[in-house]
């Protein structure tokens, strides 16, 4: 590997070329420019293979443009690359919360609560049992986030029943109120 203090062209040193992809890669990610933004942080990883941000973001795009596999691959190769950074372990716990797959979810995300003991992880964890049908398991975990902060634990329910209900075209009504229904049913178990 290139020293980074080693001018490249132009006189500038590889870290300094490397956060100047990364930024113009995440100004292209922020405008939903996905296809640009991945296309520079595959140059950043290649210019500085050992550094894992250009790894966990170009997990996020692949994320954000459904290539779930290939976001797997850019996640892993990130926590290798730094076995102390959490959000390669989020950026897989959302890929697998997408391909529906909520035990392997839920085994990333459990590892992340107990580093951090975030209210949103334990929220995430309490809606994975929630899709696996465990109404125990979920009061469990949604009272964990109630405890520690129970203004951010009743906004999920509300963010999550806007994001996976109401924009959701296949969801009939009679669905949409039987799922708002069991939501107000577990905020009383909560309360």
């Amino acid at each position: 590997m290139a020293d980074p203090e080693v001018s490249q062209e132009g006189g500038e040193s590889v870290d300094k070329v490397y956060e100047e992809l990364i930024a113009s890669s995440n100004e292209l990610y922020d405008k939903k420019e996905y296809e640009g933004a991945l296309q520079k942080y595959e140059e950043a990883s290649k210019l500085d293979p050992k550094q894992g941000l250009a790894w966990y973001m170009k997990g996020m795009t692949l994320l954000k443009m459904s290539k779930f596999e290939e976001a797997l691959l850019a996640f892993d190769m990130a926590s290798k690359l730094d076995v102390n950074i959490i959000e390669p372990l989020i950026g897989k716990s959302y890929v697998y919360l997408k391909l529906f797959r909520f035990e392997d979810a839920i085994k990333y995300l459990k590892d992340i609560f107990v580093r951090t003991a975030e209210t949103h992880t334990a929220c995430l964890i309490g809606l994975c049992y929630v899709f696996m049908e465990n109404e125990d398991e979920a009061v469990v975990w949604f009272r964990r986030a109630f405890e520690k902060d129970k203004v951010f634990t009743l906004k999920f329910f509300d963010d999550m029943y806007l994001e996976l209900v109401l924009k959701d075209e296949n969801i009939t009504s009679d669905e949409k109120v039987a799922v708002k229904a069991a939501i107000d049913k577990l905020k009383k178990k909560l309360g």
